[in-house]
């Protein structure tokens, strides 16, 4: 990888840009996969992404392995032309969605439906571009090439594609059956679409092999995106040859003070590679939002959902809150029911931020979490989180914070916030009595080079063991520590 960052920066000089993305981490004690020699790899985590932007051209190489997996198990990249007159091509590692992604959308979304999201349309994109995640390589990786090219009002996208996807795992390579069901299903991908001006027309057609055994299908779709000065109107309709039906419309209107909108959808699910901007399978959805800024300084979040469901149906209902006094202090109360016919989760958190100077900031999170089921014992947590960012010279950033939870099991469970890296998901669930202390410290090496190192200790009261499975340490903590240099030239 270094060879080649050299070999390219010759060739390309200084008309070149892009960025380099290292990280590092270990956990301690070694779970059950190391102690018990299921694992084929050692305990560290590591990433590396190299971008290069060198003309009309640009390039991804991503290199990972998670905890467990032996060095280089993910290998991959592409290559991309794009000429904002002309056509542009990619070819690689893909990540692709056609409008609200009924039709195609890889890697799919992965939010449960936040109610306090719906004052929003859906996001509606035509995304065809090189995969820069290793997230979206791991278990269905989708590698091909995709073009664009527009004539007047009439644009052109399509995508060849093939996938090697995993079977009965989460594109973990550790264990010897996840080693074994590794790339075991071949799927074949092409994807074309006519967009007119605010409206498009796709078809899509996929085909599967594992074994012996062959699948194939195929869908059709219509899309629009239509806008006014103050209103905006969008929506997908998909369907295949099986009669099965599926759709997202939304619409949403933004006056001086308020922005509300209001969604319809139908997602069953069957389709491989769609989006599901609910997050789970249902015949019918129905979500409303708004944004209301009442006063200067003083925001309101609020939004319900419901979904129609063939097990059970769901609804979510948020409120949340923000005042800011002056610039210096912020208050957020956030609200959030979620329920089905057989268990209820009512969740509560109020957030204080104080920044007494420019380079310090105090901030504390006291949530709460009540649970109901018509099978399971009810359960109740409070939590409390106090974080501190200071910047004491000019390159460097310091952050410290402390968690604590006190639940009756998982579903009362709260969440504190992860002083996670750049690129990285940042929460962690802390459930029955426990604790979490991080640190994290920046170091701007130059105007373009930023070092990043954090540590955390988690530990649970009375625990024999944390996690489970594989994943399995033994005693009630676990510590954790990590690096990432972020690079831009």
């Amino acid at each position: 990888m270094f060879a080649l960052f050299i070999i390219l920066t010759l060739l390309t000089g200084s008309s070149s840009s892009g960025d380099f993305r290292m990280r590092v981490e270990q956990s301690w004690p070694d779970p059950a996969g190391i102690r018990e020699n299921l694992w084929q790899g050692n305990a560290t985590a590591f990433y590396e992404r190299l971008r290069f932007d060198f003309g009309l051209w640009s390039t991804v190489l991503l290199t990972e392995k998670d905890p467990g997996e032996e060095w280089g198990d993910l290998i991959t990249g592409g290559l991309s032309y794009t000429d904002p007159e002309g056509i542009s091509v990619a070819a690689g590692a893909l990540r692709v969605q056609f409008a609200h992604g009924l039709i195609l959308c890889h890697p799919g979304a992965w939010s449960g439906g936040d109610p306090l999201s719906l004052s929003k349309t859906p996001s509606w994109r035509m995304r065809l571009e090189l995969s820069e995640s290793p997230g979206a390589n791991d278990a269905e990786p989708l590698t091909g090439v995709t073009a664009e090219y527009r004539v007047s009002d009439v644009a052109f996208s399509t995508v060849l594609g093939w996938s090697s996807t995993d079977t009965g795992s989460s594109g973990l390579h550790r264990t010897e059956s996840e080693i074994e069901n590794k790339r075991a299903l071949d799927e074949k991908i092409a994807v074309v679409r006519a967009g007119f001006g605010p409206t498009g027309m796709s078809f899509a057609h996929m085909q599967q092999s594992e074994d012996f055994s062959d699948e194939s299908s195929s869908r059709v779709g219509a899309d629009f995106l239509f806008e006014t000065e103050d209103a905006l109107f969008t929506g997908e309709v998909a369907a295949d040859f099986d009669s099965t039906l599926n759709f997202l419309l939304s619409g949403s209107r933004e006056l001086a003070d308020i922005r509300h909108a209001l969604t319809v959808s139908r997602y069953t699910g069957s389709w491989v590679r769609s989006a599901d901007s609910f997050g789970t399978n249902h015949n019918i959805g129905a979500g409303y939002g708004l944004r209301w800024r009442p006063a200067p300084g003083i925001t309101l979040d609020a939004g319900t959902l419901v979904l129609d469901k063939e097990e059970e149906d769901s609804f979510k209902a948020g409120f949340q809150l923000l005042e800011r006094v002056g610039n210096r202090t912020s208050l957020t109360q956030r609200f959030k029911f979620a329920a089905t016919e057989e268990e209820r989760t009512f969740r509560t958190q109020i957030t204080a931020s104080w920044s007494p100077y420019s380079d310090l900031t105090l901030s504390l999170k006291v949530p709460a979490a009540w649970y109901q089921s018509n099978s399971d014992p009810d359960e109740n947590g409070t939590g409390v989180e106090v974080r501190l960012k200071h910047s004491p010279v000019t390159k460097l950033d310091v952050t410290v914070s402390a968690a604590a939870g006190s639940t009756n099991g998982w579903n009362s469970r709260i969440y504190a916030y992860s002083l996670s890296f750049p690129g990285e998901f940042g929460s962690m669930a802390l459930y029955n009595s426990s604790v979490l202390f991080q640190g994290a410290v920046s170091v701007h090496i130059s105007g373009s080079a930023v070092l990043r190192v954090k540590g955390a200790w988690y530990s649970m009261e009375g625990a024999e063991f944390l996690s489970s499975g594989s994943s399995e340490t033994e005693g009630p903590s676990r510590t954790s520590a990590g690096m990432q240099l972020d690079w831009h030239y």
